[in-house]
């Protein structure tokens, strides 16, 4: 909001009209004059530049130092009696500083450099003959650009807390209908795969006929197949069903178990179970995705029918050992 093409529009307009003003009193010194407009001209577009908020310490801080240095030149010239408006031009432009700080989340040191600069105006005007009834008159109009100034950044808070709350609701609504909307495709494709799998059998089975020796034997597969569904979740994907189903019918014991939370990535492993299937003639091979906490991402049992078992685990990156 206070950067962008627009905002560099409103700070030309603002430096020239300071300079306008910084300018016109015959009552300054030149040098004075230029002195302060260019700490305060450095200021006005250091407070304008895109930042974190709040505004971040050192340059808070800066700012505040030349805010306080345009002060100090214009308060060391004398200030004569019936002298223009334009003698204090300082004060409503060091003002617009402080209010960009407040509306930039630093209300405290806008108010801080508001009572500097009020310090610093009441001792002018005394030394001046002014008084300080004088000088409370040139404050005060400029203490209420500043209680404006934070009951509006105050507001703009509560509405962007308002906001943020009914975002943060959104989300987790849109997170929770995404849920579900997941859980409801996948009960459909897992009822799409049960389908698949088990209505020619059960069809067959339901019309009373004699079960051959293949259509029993298909039917263990089937059975072990849907197992793996329930039983192995992550790892139950096409290619290691596929390699699994190859393997059974060779007579090799597999079991899948997935003990995860479904955080893991489960494809190093499911691309070794298939790699070691493929060349496991006989005996067995369980493989599992270990529960979550563990220092390992799986481990792999094969125990072939001749020959010594292996354990293969697999970590968390992908490695083998």
């Amino acid at each position: 909001m206070l950067h962008g093409a627009h905002a560099s529009v409103i700070l030309v307009l603002f430096l020239v009209t300071q300079a306008l003003l910084a300018f016109a009193g015959e009552s300054n010194a030149p040098w004075a004059s230029a002195l302060a407009f260019a700490s305060l001209a450095a200021a006005a577009i250091w407070v304008m530049q895109p930042a974190a908020d709040p505004f971040p310490r050192p340059w808070w801080a800066g700012i505040l130092a030349l805010c306080i240095g345009t002060v100090v030149v214009q308060s060391v010239q004398p200030l004569p009696p019936g002298a223009p408006l334009s003698a204090t031009w300082h004060l409503g432009a060091v003002t617009t500083v402080l209010l960009m700080l407040i509306l930039r989340g630093r209300v405290l040191v806008g108010w801080v450099g508001y009572l500097g600069m009020a310090a610093a105006t009441l001792a002018w005007t005394s030394a001046t003959g002014h008084g300080l009834g004088g000088g409370l008159d040139l404050l005060v109009r400029h203490a209420a650009t500043l209680i404006i100034g934070t009951a509006i950044y105050f507001g703009l808070l509560s509405t962007a807390r308002r906001i943020g709350a009914f975002n943060r609701r959104g989300l987790h609504e849109a997170a929770a209908v995404a849920t579900a909307q997941a859980a409801e495709e996948e009960r459909f494709e897992q009822v799409a795969r049960l389908d698949q799998l088990a209505r020619p059998l059960m069809e067959r089975v339901a019309s009373g006929a004699p079960l051959s020796a293949s259509e029993k034997r298909e039917c263990l597969l089937t059975e072990a197949s849907l197992r793996d569904l329930v039983r192995g979740r992550t790892l139950a994907v096409p290619t290691v069903l596929a390699a699994v189903n190859e393997a059974r019918a060779r007579g090799v014991d597999v079991t899948l178990l997935d003990d995860s939370d479904g955080t893991g990535d489960p494809a190093p492993v499911a691309a070794l179970i298939t790699r070691e299937l493929g060349e496991l003639r006989s005996g067995s091979l369980t493989a599992r995705l270990q529960p979550p906490g563990r220092s390992e991402l799986a481990s792999i049992v094969i125990a072939p029918a001749e020959g010594a078992a292996r354990i293969l685990v697999v970590e968390h990156d992908g490695r083998v050992r």
